[in-house]
C-alpha cells in the first residue's frame, strides 16, 4: 500500500490560513453573541453596569470610590423605576446639608447598596421613613436622617467614608448597617485600605484579574456572570467546600477568609467607635439579614443547591458569627432578623430579582430602627 503523500509547503500554508480564518470567524460570532446578550440584558432588565448608573460614582484615593457630588440618573429595571440624586456632600439626599441648627439632631446611616436603596424613591427608604417617625413625635427637636449608603461598600469602606466625608456633618448618632450576607467577604478583600501604603492580597475570586480588567468586568452583566462561574470552578478545584461566594459566611465550615473578614470588621468597628466618641456622637451596629434568612422559599432553593454540591448551608450562621465577633466591643447592637420575621406572613420584604428591600421592607426596618435609637438614647442619657 503506497505511503500517504506528504503535504507540500503550499498545502500547509493553506491549512493554517483556513484554521486562522475559522478561528477568527468563531471569535467574531462569540463576540457578536456577547454583545447581543449584553444589550438585551441592559434593555430588558436594567443593569448597574449601565453608563448612566456608573456615572453616580467617582474615584477616591483612600476609599477606592464614592458617590459623585451632584450626580443624577434614572434607574429602570423590570421591578422598579427610580430617580437617584446625589447632593453636594456626596450622599443620596434631595437637598444640601447646611450648618447644624441648635435643636437639630442628625443620624448618619452607613452601609452598602441596601442602605443606598436605589430600588425605591428616596422618601420610601428606611432612612427617610425613620426620619418621618422621629419628627412625628414633635418633641422639640428636628431630626435629620442622612442616607450614607454606597453601592458595593463593606465595613472598611464605610469607616473610611465616615472619616473622610460624614464626620464633618456633626452627627449625634451613627448607625453602621452590616449586611451579614457578604460583609465578611468585603472586609477581607478591603483590609489593606485600613493601613496606608499596604497592598491588597488577592483572593481566589480576584487573583486572575488585573485592576483595569476588574473595572471592565464590573461594568458588564455578561462578564459578571462569567466571573461567578469561574469563581465557582476555581473554588471546587482548590478544595474549598461549597457554597461559593457570597454564601460562605453561611457555610457550616467556612473558608479561612471569613474568620479574617470578621476580624477586620471588628477592627473597623472599633476604629469607628473611637472616631464617633471623639466627636461626641454615639455609634450603634445594625445587623441586616440576607433574604434567605427571611424568605423560606429562597432558603429552600439555596440549601438544595448547596447540598447538591456537597456543602451545608446554615441559615443564621452569618448573623451569629457577626454578633459573636463584635460582642466584646462596647457598642450597642441590634439584629433586624427577629423584626423582619415577625412581619411575616405578609407582603414581600425583599425584591425577588435584586434581593434588596421592597417599600414594605423599608417600613418594617424603619420601625425597628426607631426602637433601637430610643434604646441608644436612653442608655446614653439623651432625652427623647
Amino acid at each position: 500500500m503506497p505511503d500517504a503523500e506528504e503535504p507540500t509547503p503550499v498545502d500547509l500554508r493553506a491549512r493554517r490560513r483556513l484554521l486562522a480564518e475559522r478561528t477568527i470567524l468563531f471569535l467574531v460570532i462569540v463576540a457578536a453573541q456577547l454583545l447581543v446578550f449584553e444589550a438585551g440584558l441592559r434593555l430588558w432588565g436594567g443593569s448597574e453596569a449601565e453608563p448612566g448608573f456608573q456615572k453616580l460614582f467617582m474615584s477616591d484615593a483612600a476609599i477606592g470610590y464614592r458617590l459623585r457630588p451632584g450626580a443624577r440618573t434614572r434607574f429602570t429595571t423590570t421591578e422598579f423605576e427610580t430617580d437617584i440624586a446625589i447632593n453636594g456632600s456626596g450622599v443620596r439626599e434631595d437637598g444640601e446639608i447646611g450648618p447644624k441648627a441648635p435643636r437639630e439632631r442628625r443620624v448618619v446611616v452607613l452601609g452598602d447598596s441596601i442602605v443606598l436603596a436605589v430600588q425605591v424613591p428616596l422618601r420610601q427608604t428606611f432612612c427617610k421613613r425613620l426620619e418621618d417617625r422621629l419628627n412625628a413625635r414633635a418633641d422639640g427637636y428636628l431630626y435629620r436622617v442622612i442616607d450614607a449608603g454606597v453601592q458595593g461598600y463593606g465595613p472598611v469602606e464605610e469607616v473610611l467614608f465616615y472619616e473622610r466625608v460624614m464626620a464633618r456633618l456633626q452627627p449625634d448618632f451613627v448607625l453602621l448597617v452590616l449586611y451579614v450576607g457578604n460583609d465578611a467577604e468585603e472586609a477581607a478583600r478591603s483590609a489593606f485600605r485600613l493601613t496606608p501604603g499596604s497592598a491588597p492580597i488577592p483572593d481566589a475570586a480576584q487573583a486572575s484579574l488585573s485592576s483595569p480588567l476588574r473595572r471592565i468586568v464590573r461594568r458588564s452583566m455578561v462578564l459578571q456572570t462569567v466571573r461567578l462561574r469561574v469563581v465557582s470552578v476555581t473554588n471546587r478545584f482548590s478544595g474549598l467546600a461549597p457554597p461559593e461566594p457570597p454564601l460562605q459566611t453561611f457555610a457550616a465550615s467556612p473558608a479561612p477568609r471569613i474568620a479574617r473578614g470578621l476580624e477586620v470588621t471588628r477592627n473597623a468597628v472599633a476604629r469607628l467607635n473611637g472616631d464617633t466618641r471623639q466627636s461626641g456622637a454615639r455609634l450603634g451596629i445594625v445587623f441586616m439579614p440576607a433574604r434567605l434568612q427571611v424568605d423560606d422559599g429562597d432558603y429552600g432553593r439555596l440549601r438544595e443547591i448547596v447540598s447538591g454540591a456537597g456543602g451545608e448551608l446554615v441559615r443564621d450562621a452569618a448573623t451569629v458569627r457577626f454578633n459573636e465577633s463584635l460582642a466584646s466591643l462596647d457598642v450597642p447592637r441590634f439584629d433586624l432578623l427577629p423584626v423582619m420575621r415577625a412581619a411575616l406572613p405578609g407582603q414581600d420584604l425583599f425584591f425577588q430579582q435584586t434581593a434588596h428591600l421592597t417599600p414594605h421592607g423599608h417600613e418594617i426596618v424603619a420601625d425597628g430602627l426607631a426602637r433601637f435609637l430610643d434604646a441608644m438614647a436612653a442608655a446614653s442619657g439623651v432625652a427623647r
